[in-house]
């Protein structure tokens, strides 16, 4: 009963399953029907037409198949075409997606599953620049912008394979081809659910051959976008994508390929700030580039760059390692003066302008952090060409090694880096190696601090053209460009702690000269110690070479560069002056053939003033010790030996300047020669060493200057003449002692026929205390020898570089052989010397601007030859004057005044000689008396006997002339005396009267004396008393026949004495004979006086006696109414 009970129900519950399944299989069986055959139609017109419309290009689909029961999709052959048809540029072979049924309820699609397979797009990019779909860009990129949120979806499973997009590029005439891409994509949704879950895809293509991946995963839903990208890439040819730059560089990418593997992170946070970091590492290698006319660029094997965090929206690089391995960078300038790297950066510069041009200023950004960990350089290289300058020059900097390590933009601590290459730039300069070491860069301070800089191997060659230009590597000539900017930041600091330099070698080669000179440094090894260009910082250095391969040269010292400040020592060894001959053969009428530079000091030189340095803010010095040794000069007009010596030493040697001085303590000259020549034109070679075109020589030896004062001649043998005071010396100048040893100098006389030559040997002697300070005074003294048989002894004080000249000097030369100065006795006394020798004692002495001289010439046995024809000979009696001169020795002895303007000099031996020997002349025919006079008799003149009027008898004083004379007579027994007794008309008759009157009272006195019987003599020695004279007068002018006056008796009156003389001389009658007996009395009256002082009568002879007229008479002898005999010296 139950059971019948229960089962209408259960009947009723079967048939209503059975229903709605029914109704369920209808509905299912109508949209299968739906979805497997009428919506594939629908869908696929649809879907054509309104892509077509779209994208305003034919589309066509192959098959769309729609699972409606699972809700897939899938879209066969799908096939874009270009405008108006033709060749397709996208499709895809196959399109599936599966669609979920809970996208109902999540309100938006979620697909379980997308796979996209084969997509194709061809992207061509026309001659215009424009792209094939270049208007879907415009249209797109025209529609106003939106905020709204993503529409919610979510699409798992996104697969993309085979994929393939091929890009023409008709302006290139390129073809690239990125093919099998392929996309995985686990998930993308906006879903709330699942916009915090990361999205992980995968990307993997090749990119014209060249394998790229890209992994990662992001939050593309989140406010933050949080993503992470790893792209892997390798093998991409970068010369196929040069081209497509954000800017236009003039350049040529041969070949290089590209490598990376890098990942990037971005996050955006609060205040629109976000962050997008890049890191990972960028490999290129085997990178050539050229410029745009094909010439090499850069080149290099492997560049890799590890970059740490790089966030360009923040403006922050860091960079953990740059490693470049055998860069090789190509500098060119070209013959119009462009350099290939110059427009590089010009024409990079006006790419960046025109793209910047138009676009809005950005805000103010933040500032740029960046650094770089380590950068490494391996194997570099950099090749130059100059061809600016016509010649092509070429130089390479290779083997080229960096290390840098913290290199910071905010320089909060200083960049290490070291670097070495070779440098070569034939044939100017070449480094085997350089090195720096302990470098440290601080961009903050702007400052380089190294600890050691070396170089080594290096050669330099440096040139002088003829028109003295200098010729090293030159600096290019560029055209003018414009500067992109000007920095204003302060200079850069470089100090190094120690730079070594070895094995350095120099050649210079200078045409400037004649004949070119080549001069080189050899073995060259430098230190310097904080060398710096910060104000204040003092180096040291040091250094030492060979020069001119004999020459050992060392320097050390400090050196302050600002403000200049240089104290070195310097020491040369054996530095040959040969190789300076070009230097000074121009100017000078001498070839040096040898010599050797010695020295020893300290160079100082410093900077007085502020501001740039110029010669006129120097001030410095040289102090120690120079030699000059084995030196040897040839005169070039005579070719002869002009000057040599073993030694030359200046010791404690003190020059300065600004303020200008120099000290010498020692000055020390041993075995030396000089030569002194008259040229057969007359012309000294003393004066001929320096060349001075158009200059007129001065006077040769032997001749007169007429700018010379003539001097004062004074007593005893001495000149005074006014002294010229020189300028102030232009320096102060002290020289302690000056020393002589070994001197010879050769004296040659070409102007003279036959030549005369000579030699001072033996010269020795020292000069202490030279100083052209006032009043200061030097002592000299000198010894040598002529010929090596007469000593030459100079002794005194001088002070020649006073502004006020001081002299006391004497000097000696003894027993010069006179045969040997023939020629200029022949020339200018018409005699050859037979036999003879000179002695000369001079003393000299300058005080309060005036010159005494005292000059005493000796000459033993001179002796003249035979005559000489010669038109320079004087006409003077050069025969007298010798005899006249020589005493019974066969001497000469006498004081005679030599001198001469102070600016003027003549003291050659000849020239000497031969104005004393002229003197001499001149004095012996002018008044040959006075020369004897002033040898015995004070300056008497002993020409003359001069007699009272009218007597032959003797005087007193005449008698003492007479006895001067005998003296010289017998002293010079060469001469002979003529003897010629005068008498005066006008003058003697009254005295010969007198004399008669005289006469006739002493013989009146002698015949009482006869008649008293006593002893009287002659009427001469006859001596009258005052007392008798008046009788004796009255007793002869009684016996006198002429009329007398009478008394009245007729007797003769008697007469005062006076009147009685009176008449007597009145009436008394003198004819010429009278006279002449007169004159010839007085003639016998001197040669007897001679004759009894022991002088040989046949000496003597007398003349015809001369009665004077009127018009033989001066105005002197008139005046002095005195008879006179006249003596000749023959």
């Amino acid at each position: 009963m139950t059971t019948r009970n229960d089962s209408p129900p259960k009947a009723n519950a079967s048939l209503n399953v059975r229903k709605y399944a029914l109704r369920v299989a209808v509905s299912l069986f109508i949209i299968g029907v739906l979805g497997f055959l009428v919506l594939p139609p629908l869908v696929k017109s649809t879907l054509v037409d309104k892509l077509s419309e779209a994208l305003h290009r034919p589309v066509s689909v192959g098959n769309i198949s729609i699972n409606p029961y699972t809700l897939s999709v899938q879209v066969a052959s799908l096939a874009i075409q270009e405008k108006g048809g033709g060749e397709t540029v996208a499709g895809f072979e196959s399109l599936y997606f599966n669609v979920e049924a809970v996208s109902l309820f999540r309100g938006g699609p979620v697909i379980s599953e997308l796979t996209l397979l084969g997509p194709t797009v061809k992207v061509i990019r026309l001659a215009d620049g424009r792209l094939n779909f270049s208007d879907l860009i415009d249209e797109f990129l025209a529609k106003p912008g939106s905020d709204d949120p993503a529409p919610p979806f979510s699409f798992n499973n996104i697969q993309l394979s085979g994929g393939k997009i091929e890009f023409d590029d008709r302006v290139l005439n390129e073809k690239h081809l990125i093919s099998e891409i392929k996309i995985a994509l686990p998930f993308l949704s906006s879903l709330p659910h699942a916009t915090e879950i990361f999205v992980e895809p995968a990307f993997s293509a090749s990119i014209d051959g060249s394998p790229l991946v890209v992994e990662g995963k992001s939050k593309p839903f989140t406010n933050s976008l949080e993503s992470e990208l790893a792209f892997d890439l390798h093998g991409v040819k970068l010369g196929n994508y040069v081209d497509y730059a954000p800017l236009r560089l003039p350049i040529q990418v041969v070949s290089g390929a590209l490598d990376s593997d890098l990942k990037l992170r971005f996050r955006r946070q609060e205040a629109n700030r976000s962050t997008l970091s890049l890191v990972g590492n960028v490999v290129i290698k085997d990178l050539e580039v050229q410029d745009a006319q094909g010439a090499p660029l850069l080149s290099l094997k492997r560049l890799e760059v590890l970059l740490g965090d790089v966030d360009p929206l923040n403006r922050r690089f860091v960079i953990e390692r740059v490693s470049v391995d055998s860069p090789e960078i190509y500098g060119r300038v070209s013959r119009q003066g462009t350099s290939n790297w110059v427009d590089f950066f010009a024409g990079e510069t006006a790419a960046r302008t025109a793209t910047a041009t138009g676009l809005k200023k950005p805000p103010e950004s933040l500032p740029v952090e960046w650094s770089v960990g380590e950068t490494k350089i391996s194997g570099g290289a950099i090749r130059w060409l100059d061809e600016s300058h016509g010649k092509p020059f070429n130089a390479s900097v290779e083997g080229f090694d960096l290390r840098l390590k913290k290199l910071d933009g905010k320089g909060g601590a200083p960049a290490e880096f070291e670097a070495a290459w070779r440098l070569q730039a034939a044939p100017w300069i070449k480094a085997d190696a350089v090195s720096i070491k302990g470098g440290q860069l601080d961009l903050a301070k702007r400052a380089v601090v190294i600890d050691e800089v070396a170089a080594r191997g290096v050669g330099m060659l440096i040139r002088r053209a003829g028109n003295s230009s200098i010729e090293f590597v030159q600096t290019p000539a560029l055209r003018v460009v414009e500067a992109s900017q000007k920095d204003t930041a302060g200079p850069w600091k470089l100090t190094v702690a120690k730079s070594r330099v070895a094995d350095l070698g120099l050649r210079f080669e200078d045409a400037a000269v004649s004949p070119a000179a080549i001069h080189t440094i050899e073995g060259l090894s430098a230190e310097a110690e904080n060398l710096s260009t910060e104000p204040g910082q003092v180096a040291k250095v040091s250094t030492r070479f060979r020069f001119n391969r004999k020459g050992d040269v060392e320097v050390g010292g400090s050196v302050k560069v600002f403000p200049l400040d240089v104290d070195l020592k310097a020491t040369v060894n054996t530095l040959e002056l040969l190789p300076l001959q070009p230097y000074f053969t121009d100017r000078l009428n001498i070839d040096v053939t040898r010599g050797q530079l010695t020295l020893s000091g300290a160079v100082q030189l410093r900077q007085t003033g502020k501001g740039d340095v110029d010669p006129s803010n120097l001030s410095g010095g040289f102090s120690g010790q120079v030699t000059v040794g084995n030196f040897y000069a040839v005169d070039k007009i005579n070719s002869a030996d002009f000057l040599k010596w073993k030694s030359l030493y200046l010791g404690k040697l003190d020059v300065h300047a600004n303020p200008e001085s120099l000290s010498i303590g020692e000055v020390a000259l041993a075995d030396f020669f000089a030569r002194v020549i008259i040229s057969r034109e007359g012309k000294l070679n003393l004066l001929q060493i320096i060349r001075q075109p158009g200059v007129v020589p001065p006077v040769v030896a032997g001749e007169r200057s007429d700018k010379a004062p003539p001097p004062a001649v004074a007593a005893a043998g001495k000149s005074v003449v006014p002294v010229v005071a020189g300028d102030r010396p232009l320096l102060p100048v002290r020289i302690g002692k000056i020393t002589l040893q070994g001197g010879d100098i050769k004296f040659s006389d070409n102007f003279i026929r036959p030549n005369y030559s000579a030699n001072l040997k033996k010269i020795g002697g020292t000069i202490s205390g030279l100083s052209s300070a006032a009043d200061s005074v030097a002592s000299l003294e000198l010894r040598g020898s002529y010929d090596n048989i007469a000593p030459l002894n100079v002794s005194g004080q001088i002070n020649p570089l006073s502004a006020k000249p001081y002299l006391d000097l004497q000097a000696d030369i003894k027993g010069i052989e006179m045969t040997s100065l023939s020629p200029y006795s022949g020339k200018y006394a018409g005699y050859a010397i037979e036999k003879g020798k000179l002695s000369l004692f001079v003393k000299y002495k300058i005080e309060n601007s005036q010159l005494t001289a005292e000059n005493r010439v000796f000459l033993d046995q001179l002796t003249f030859g035979n005559p000489v024809e010669s038109p320079d000979a004087t006409k003077l009696p050069v025969t007298l004057a010798v005899a006249l001169l020589k005493n019974r020795n066969g001497e000469i002895d006498i004081n005679l005044p030599i001198a001469g303007s102070l600016n003027d000099p003549e003291f050659s031996v000849g020239g000497l000689v031969v104005k004393v020997i002229v003197n001499l002349l001149v004095k012996a025919a002018t008044s040959p008396f006075a020369l004897l006079g002033s040898i015995f008799g004070g300056g008497e003149e002993l020409s003359i006997v001069e007699f009272e009027l009218g007597q032959a008898a003797i005087t007193p004083p005449a008698q003492q002339r007479l006895e001067n004379l005998t003296k010289a007579l017998l002293d010079r027994p060469a001469l002979k005396l003529e003897i010629e007794g005068r008498a005066d008309p006008l003058s003697d008759p009254e005295g010969l009267k007198r004399a008669r009157l005289e006469q006739r009272v002493r013989a009146l006195k002698r015949e009482e004396l006869t008649r008293k019987g006593e002893e009287s003599g002659s009427a001469d020695a006859v001596e009258v008393s005052a007392k008798e004279y008046p009788v004796l007068l009255e007793r002869v002018y009684r016996s006198e026949k002429f009329p007398k006056p009478r008394n009245l008796v007729g007797m003769v009156k008697g007469l005062p004495v006076a009147e009685m003389e009176k008449l007597i001389l009145a009436n008394s009658s003198v004819d010429d004979d009278d006279l002449r007996d007169l004159a010839d009395r007085r003639a016998k009256a001197v040669r007897d006086s001679l004759i009894s002082r022991g002088l040989p009568s046949e000496r003597l002879f007398l003349l015809p006696v001369q009665l004077l007229g009127a018009k033989d008479q001066s105005e002197s002898d008139v005046q002095a109414r005195t008879g006179r005999v006249l003596l000749n010296l023959k």
